[in-house]
């Protein structure tokens, strides 16, 4: 099958999956939002932000080192190591939380309920090693139908008990127990869907050679981190429970879809990056097409939630939500300019650049991210930690610029040709909102930008579908 093939499949496999577990999680969050208090998403919030910090070194950057070496770089003994690496670390990961990370997150939030709580989303990292290498396989055979579905299998289900735990009263733990089921069932599934099984043997040659790439991916990935949650620590610990439990929902309302279409997408490129990464003028090609099909599908839902996140805040999660309205706006906002460069760390991962990517991990983190949203909180609370992530996001958007020039070729006026005509429909329609106060107009505005969005995108789509039935006739 022709590698533009494999990525479509990708795509709707992956968008597929992005369907479902959007669904669920915005179900979920709605029934929990119904039924408990901001107070109550600001301890689940208190955890998060600890947990998902040791969590960005799971499988220390191994994964990635797999699936980015070439065909004939690869021993079967490498799969074994990188398995069996993974369990140990699992193990230590999961003993440095439970008596490390768990007191010292309970000191510092000053609440007691995490002494139990991150205990019990420690379990994961010991389930996670188990299905990683079965994943990894998979992924280097661009077979993402295996991936998708024991993903939604798992996910469905342990949606399910949350919900059903929800309502029968158990508030936060509902959280808690949907996501460590979900590991749990993708650790049974996997097994069935991919053929690989390990075999009890170990490398220090191969664990050096994986490593080697994967330190570099693991220390982007806890930049990565720590620019997305620095807001989460600050909030928590500076303005309570409350305000981060509505700082954390209109996070995640802005940030779920968002986030898991670029993740489609970046799981899909990744590998292809891969096999091309001796290519420039190919991946050049692809790169402008991520960015022209991710402004198509996202743009749409950023502005709707910044013309109508009132309403919907208001009407739909009630008026003790009330506060998240601006922080949904701003984010959705940050949304939309982040999407430009958005895909540019898998490419320099993809292309063998893991060192570069973490240096520029750590120059926006430290340098822009952290000082703005630091200012931001001090100054205006929840909603200037919102503007302070937008305007990190404007100016990493030019630093993103300088190195993808660098290495790739591509220059800021590429970038807006490819989606500028998009960009400017968007802001256009943005400002108009700032001179509406009636939900009614603010509606038909929305409708109005959606015919022109998808007027103007109509090559592409026609593109996407034209490819799509080709496909099927293979």
């Amino acid at each position: 099958m022709k590698l533009k093939h494999k990525i479509f499949g990708g795509v709707v496999w992956n968008s597929f999956g992005l369907i479902i577990d959007n669904g669920l999680s915005i179900i979920v969050k709605l029934i929990l939002a119904r039924l408990l208090l901001p107070e109550e998403f600001g301890i689940i919030g208190f955890a998060v932000v600890f947990t998902g910090m040791i969590r960005v070194l799971s499988d220390m950057g191994m994964s990635a080192a797999l699936i980015q070496r070439k065909d004939e770089e690869l021993k079967p003994i490498d799969y074994d190591t990188a398995f069996w690496a993974g369990i140990v670390w699992g193990l230590f990961l999961a003993t440095i939380i439970t008596f490390v990370v768990t007191p010292i997150a309970a000191s510092f939030f000053n609440e007691p309920l995490l002494k139990t709580i991150i205990p019990v989303l420690s379990i994961s990292f010991l389930l996670k090693p188990l299905a990683t290498v079965h994943i990894v396989n998979i992924t280097r055979e661009m077979d993402f139908k295996r991936i998708v579905l024991p993903r939604n299998i798992s996910r469905i289900i342990a949606a399910i008990i949350a919900i059903i735990m929800a309502l029968m009263g158990y508030g936060v733990w509902s959280l808690v127990f949907q996501r460590v089921l979900t590991n749990l069932f993708l650790a049974v599934i996997y097994p069935f869907v991919c053929d690989w099984r390990p075999k009890i043997r170990f490398s220090l040659i191969s664990f050096r050679k994986i490593f080697s790439f994967g330190v570099y991916t693991t220390g982007t990935g806890v930049f990565n981190y720590l620019t997305g949650n620095i807001d989460y620590l600050l909030i928590g610990k500076m303005l309570g429970a409350q305000q981060l439990g509505v700082y954390s929902l209109a996070y995640n309302l802005t940030y779920v879809v968002r986030g898991q279409i670029m993740g489609v997408i970046n799981r899909v490129l990744y590998p292809v990056y891969s096999k091309i990464q001796d290519d420039a003028n190919t991946i050049k090609r692809y790169y402008f097409k991520v960015i022209k099909y991710n402004c198509i599908v996202i743009y749409p839902m950023m502005v709707g939630l910044i013309l109508l996140a009132e309403p919907l805040v208001l009407i739909g999660l009630g008026e003790r939500w009330g506060e998240a309205v601006i922080p949904i706006q701003l984010m959705a906002g940050a949304g939309l300019v982040h999407l430009l460069t958005s895909s540019n760390t898998i490419l320099l991962r993809g292309i063998g650049k893991p060192r570069l990517e973490m240096i520029m991990s750590i120059i926006k983190t430290i340098g822009v991210t952290v000082p703005f949203i630091i200012l931001g909180v001090i100054y205006y609370g929840i909603n200037g930690a919102a503007a302070g992530l937008l305007a990190a996001k404007i100016v990493i958007f030019f630093i993103n610029n300088i190195t993808l020039k660098k290495v790739a070729r591509i220059n800021f006026l590429e970038i807006l040709d490819n989606a500028g005509s998009l960009f400017a429909i968007t802001i256009t329609t943005i400002i108009a909102s700032f001179f509406i106060n009636d939900y009614l107009i603010l509606t038909a505005l929305f409708g109005i930008y959606l015919l022109v969005h998808f007027r103007v995108s109509n090559q592409d789509i026609k593109q996407i579908i034209m490819l799509f039935k080709n496909r099927k006739s293979r």
